[in-house]
């Protein structure tokens, strides 16, 4: 993932509806594997139809991955493990957010029964696109690309505290 996004996973609620930040040993578990942390969850039939309406079909580099928009930019992704289903996840770009997009990817995770929850805090969002805005601009990704010289050695030193606690 490129410093200019910002990554969510579709969750479904009934894993992480009682939680405002997912604990960590909770998201390990459900993050990439869907199929086993929510056995009753399954994606809608016209699910790629639903996604395309958001981003353009694209070839993704794996068999077990289906991919819409563009990598580099926004993008939604579908893994699967043997046909399984492991994780459903958007990332966007922060130095072009679309308010239709916002809008748009609250209303397909809540068709879907879900929940998104930003990767790197674990955090859940249970609002609208103007909320939903607001958590983007107020991310560390998003401020780094506003003034790089203030925030690239914040998240150096946060990466830093992450290795250690490994």
């Amino acid at each position: 993932m490129a410093l200019w996004q910002i990554s969510f996973l579709f969750l479904p609620k009934s894993l992480v509806a009682d939680y405002d930040e997912v604990p960590s040993d909770v998201f390990r578990y459900v993050q990439d594997d869907l199929y086993n942390a929510a056995p009753h969850f399954s994606l809608p039939l016209n699910y790629t139809a639903s996604i395309t309406r958001l981003l353009k079909p694209a070839k993704g580099w794996s068999p077990e991955m289906e991919l819409w928009g563009d990598q580099k930019s926004d993008d939604f992704t579908i893994w699967r493990d043997g046909g399984n289903l492991g994780s459903i996840e958007l990332r966007l770009d922060v130095r072009k957010l679309d308010d239709t997009l916002l809008d748009s990817v609250l209303a397909l995770a809540e068709s879907w029964s879900c929940l998104l929850v930003e990767r790197r805090y674990r955090r859940v969002c249970r609002f609208g696109a103007r909320e939903f805005r607001a958590l983007i601009c107020g991310h560390p990704h998003h401020r780094a690309m506003q003034d790089p010289k203030a925030w690239l050695p914040v998240l150096a030193e946060e990466v830093r505290r992450n290795e250690e606690k490994r």
